[in-house]
């Protein structure tokens, strides 16, 4: 995608009715500002409702569902396209001890080879579809988009 795509494609998300992930135009912007070659990692800091909160007369709303299972349902359509754009999970993980912070429930990463994937992937309309079961099932999200600068782990025993 050129930036000027990107440019549009942010302003035509922020005004539909889709909720893009809870964050501003202003922090889709600013992606525009990285080097748009990866990769990048995001990483997702997750707080789930106790129960699933689906809009009045979703299919979903009767399941009775909690927040983390029905994240789960959007976790997998977004891991698959996370995938179909060369991208990967790098790891999943349920906070057991927040030490000077938030409280968070679990964090993943995924890691996107360029800017463009995640912006490809925030415009398909399989991906939007799944966005009911995310805003379900979270009560707070922080996505941290970082810059890999070690290939592996350094230290410890193989």
């Amino acid at each position: 995608m050129t930036q000027n795509e990107i440019k549009d494609l942010i302003e035509s998300l922020k005004s539909g009715d889709q909720n893009v992930a809870d964050v501003s135009a202003d922090d889709l912007r600013g992606l525009l500002d990285l080097n748009p070659e990866g990769p990048y990692q995001f990483v997702n800091l997750l707080k789930y409702k106790k129960q699933a909160d689906y809009p009045e007369g979703h299919s979903m709303a009767q399941k009775e569902l909690s927040g983390q299972e029905a994240y789960n349902l959007y976790g997998m359509v977004a891991l698959q396209h996370v995938i179909k754009r060369g991208g990967r999970l790098m790891q999943s993980n349920m906070v057991k001890l927040s030490m000077g912070g938030g409280d968070w429930d679990s964090m993943a990463t995924m890691e996107y080879q360029n800017i463009s994937a995640f912006f490809d992937m925030l415009v398909d309309p399989d991906y939007q579809a799944a966005l009911v079961h995310r805003d379900a099932g979270l009560e707070a999200t922080e996505i941290l988009v970082s810059k890999p600068i070690l290939n592996g782990p350094v230290g410890g025993s193989t």
